[in-house]
């Protein structure tokens, strides 16, 4: 099992400051762009706004009132599962096709300031959280408050991308999202059994995040460590943009000729079928 270390830092802050910057692009919208569609297929803006709405009272329900109103059916795969999730999600934004977008903005402005304030209460190092691709047993819940962060940054992406504004990607921000994204690799390689001491690197260059990523076997497990001494089994190089994209279903599938690596074929080629959501990769 890969080890979480001690909350890397404060989330609640992170939460406000990306509803701000949500609700701030919303309210600049016309009426049209509304209607605009996103890269969720069959959702509009006004849709993934709903989809938005949804999460924060699908979080507040679960996790400050305990309410488990749609518990997942026994026996699912991790396709059977995405199924029925995609399923679930589909069923509120049909449901929420009544909501104008003044209202929308009104829930998510008010909704916002009670998941900060939730996950403020919530002690990051309990190990009770579930992220099913980063582990397959309960983990730290900072990773979950990491995760439920990058969904919010990532479908404000996705609207900017609709409206044909360029990506945000301001590390204040998108260096929390990455550095919680970055926990499907050590999952998603383990079954690639590896020598002891065999070290992989993923580097993120920039130009906006300049990260460096390294992974090292025991022969078991693959775990991150600040410092390693190449040569590296394999390599990975990312921009910001390709990073987050790749991680998350939204890099277009005709353009991984662009992305560059070396080495071991197995491990790249696991890294580049790496996401950090539930869901086969495309």
């Amino acid at each position: 099992m890969v080890e979480l270390p001690e909350p890397p830092r404060v989330f609640a802050p992170l939460f406000r400051l990306e509803r701000s910057r949500l609700l701030e692009m919303l309210e600049s919208l016309e009426a049209s762009d509304w209607s605009r569609p996103t890269p969720c297929p069959g959702w509009s803006v006004l849709g993934l706004g709903c989809h938005l709405v949804g999460g924060d009272l699908s979080f507040l329900a679960w996790q400050r009132d305990d309410h488990r109103g749609t518990p997942a059916p026994d026996g699912l795969d991790e396709r059977g599962f995405t199924r029925w999730l995609d399923e679930l999600q589909m069923e509120w934004v049909h449901a929420a096709r009544r909501l104008s977008p003044r209202l929308v903005v009104e829930l998510l402005g008010s909704l916002g300031d009670q998941v900060a304030d939730t996950v403020a209460m919530q002690d990051p190092s309990l190990v009770a959280a579930h992220v099913s691709w980063a582990s397959a047993v309960p983990v730290r819940a900072w990773l979950d408050h990491a995760r439920e962060l990058s969904e919010r940054w990532i479908h404000r992406q996705q609207i900017l991308q609709s409206l044909g504004r360029p990506g945000d990607l301001r590390p204040d921000v998108a260096v929390p999202v990455l550095d919680g994204l970055r926990w499907a690799y050590p999952y998603r390689l383990g079954p690639v059994r590896r020598a002891e001491g065999t070290s992989v690197a993923i580097t993120v260059p920039g130009p906006e995040v300049t990260l460096r990523w390294n992974l090292v076997s025991d022969g078991e497990i693959w775990q991150f460590r600040p410092t390693v001494h190449g040569p590296f089994a394999a390599e990975l190089w990312l921009t910001t943009d390709q990073a987050w994209r790749l991680l998350t279903n939204n890099f277009d599938s005709d353009r991984h000729g662009e992305l560059v690596s070396s080495g071991d074929e197995e491990i790249v080629g696991t890294l580049l079928r790496t996401r950090a959501i539930i869901g086969t990769p495309e």
